[in-house]
């Protein structure tokens, strides 16, 4: 009996010592690096030129990456685009997400690696953009605003949020810039920067 009562107490202290250990920071997100990266986001187009929201994504790797049955959600849990089979983006490629693709391609003739119609739009006030993979591992995640620190430009006037180099950490928001006129959906950033 008082063997079973001392594994009971060592079990106890055990597991007193496991979570004093745990890391109790909740904010901490673990993102699994494949190399494909959030680059480009149009969240709130001017009435002048009207894409509507967009998001491109950048292939900062050395190797294709198959895409089929990713997801890209917003904020919203329930807000999830899934991508179709057999997407591939090869090294240095760009693949642009679009709500409305008649919209896009009415403003944007001349890209071609594109998919959509996602579903839903972005937040004008901010949002937050997740790219997962099939096994449902997150890859990648921007959370956007449309207050200072972040560019206030791209709030309806017309330039995107564009990321300075695709090197950078994407989620601070000092490494954004507002991009030349419209943006460049599937072309290296207007205001590409070396690092």
């Amino acid at each position: 009996v008082n063997l079973l009562v001392m594994k009971k107490y060592i079990l106890i202290i055990l597991l007193i010592f496991l979570f004093s250990c745990e890391d109790n920071d909740n904010n901490t997100i673990y993102i699994k690096d494949t190399g494909i990266i959030i680059n480009e986001i149009n969240y709130n187009s001017s009435d002048l030129f009207n894409p509507s929201d967009w998001i491109e994504i950048y292939n900062n790797s050395i190797n294709a990456i198959d895409l089929s049955f990713w997801k890209l959600k917003d904020e919203d849990d329930g807000h999830i685009f899934t991508i179709p089979s057999q997407t591939i983006l090869l090294p240095d490629e760009y693949l642009i997400f679009c709500k409305d693709t008649v919209k896009f391609m009415n403003c944007f003739p001349s890209v071609t690696k594109l998919i959509g119609n996602l579903g839903f739009g972005l937040g004008g006030g901010g949002d937050m953009i997740r790219l997962y993979d099939s096994s449902e591992s997150l890859v990648d995640i921007v959370e956007y605003d449309d207050n200072d620190p972040w560019p206030i430009l791209p709030d309806g006037n017309g330039p995107t949020l564009e990321l300075k180099n695709p090197n950078l950490d994407n989620g601070i928001s000092e490494n954004w810039i507002a991009s030349e006129n419209y943006g460049t959906p599937g072309e290296p950033n207007s205001t590409l920067i070396n690092n």
